[in-house]
């Protein structure tokens, strides 16, 4: 009895594909199984970043909105504030304008009745000295000797000079 070396290859790859099955393949299909499964598992959890990303796409897009929003309302109070400052600043100068021209008129009118009492003592006194020198001249000799206040009262100045 001889074996042919065919019918011993056969069953060597029949012995072999059964070993396989039984012991390798089930081995080789599980670790397949557990790489889908964790294949499955992180597409399912890039999925849920991808879905959370834009959630937060979108909240940073109505964040960014309202922020412009915002920008825009206090450009437009900073721009009204500024406008409304400009028209203080501006009613302030004139009301200082008005106070310095007050001043200087103040000022100037004192400064006027100075210099017309100092012309009224002048006069009195150039007009004292006048009439002292006519009285002398035609010889006339009196008791008193005239006084400002008897010229004023004589030639009431305050009349004559209004």
């Amino acid at each position: 009895m001889s074996i042919d070396p065919s019918f011993s290859i056969l069953i060597s790859f029949l012995g072999f594909c059964w070993i396989f099955a039984k012991k390798v393949y089930p081995m080789v299909t599980r670790k397949l199984d557990e790489h889908i499964e964790a294949v499955k598992q992180q597409i399912a959890e890039a999925e849920k970043l991808r879905e959370e990303a834009a959630i937060a796409l979108e909240n940073a897009k109505k964040k960014e909105s309202e922020i412009e929003d915002i920008i825009a309302e206090n450009r437009i109070k900073s721009e009204e504030k500024i406008k409304r400052l400009h028209e203080e600043n501006e009613r302030l100068l004139k009301m200082l304008r008005e106070r310095h021209e007050m001043s200087l008129k103040t000022q100037l009118e004192a400064e006027f009745v100075k210099q017309k009492n100092q012309l009224i003592d002048r006069l009195t006194n150039l007009i004292l000295e006048k009439i002292s020198e006519r009285i002398e001249e035609t010889g006339y000799k009196f008791s008193t000797s005239l006084k400002k206040e008897d010229l004023s009262k004589l030639l009431d100045t305050d009349k004559i000079i209004h």
